[in-house]
């Protein structure tokens, strides 16, 4: 994974591994949201080692669900959708359909220590955008054990102990998730995470 922060590459040499798997509840993940998190705890702990909360922000129009735990099977029914159908047509609505949208929207974060913010940048896009950001925050409320039908509240929060085994790190990550419906569909979604690393 690209540095979330910028500066050195995660596995430049010299640097510590990356979580390649998390166990949580006794269950081995090995998804790209079990080694974004840990990426972005362990990058901001680095460096700015007295911080307290890591916020993300952006706009999306992606409505939570449990259906975006498994963007494989969406990719599936998206290519059996192209079979029978007329590909310069698909093309030629795509790339209007993005002259009049424009490209997803960047992830703001924030990195505060107690009520000072020590960090305020756009997460690059080859690393995370608006589009993405709803598959990896689902994973949070489906760890934290939240209900489904309170994923899209105002506000929601949870929490979870994560393990990686490799590293011997446990994460206790404490979260909130605030959704504020801007217009038509679409939702201001911002995700804190008040995380606590330890050995395990």
């Amino acid at each position: 994974m690209s540095p979330l922060l910028g500066g050195a590459a995660k596995n430049s040499p010299g640097s510590e591994p990356g979580c390649t798997a998390l166990f949580v509840g006794g269950v081995r993940y090995a998804n790209s949201a079990a080694k974004f998190w840990p990426a972005l705890v362990d990058e901001v702990r680095q460096r700015f080692p007295d911080s307290s909360r890591i916020e993300l922000a952006t706009a999306t129009s992606a409505w939570l669900s449990r259906e975006l735990l498994f963007p494989q099977r969406e990719l599936e029914q998206a290519i059996e959708r192209l079979k029978d159908a007329d590909l310069e047509r698909v093309l030629r609505e795509t790339l209007a359909q993005l002259a009049l949208t424009g490209p997803p929207a960047s992830v703001v974060l924030r990195v505060l220590s107690g009520d000072a913010e020590r960090l305020r940048q756009e997460i690059p896009t080859d690393c995370l955008d608006a589009e993405i950001l709803p598959y990896l925050v689902v994973w949070l409320l489906e760890w934290g054990q939240v209900a489904e039908m309170l994923w899209n509240r105002e506000v929601t929060e949870g929490a979870f102990t994560a393990v990686d085994r490799n590293r011997r790190v446990a994460y206790r990550i404490l979260f909130r998730l605030e959704s504020r419906h801007l217009s038509e569909g679409l939702y201001r979604r911002t995700v804190v995470l008040t995380p606590t690393v330890s050995g395990a």
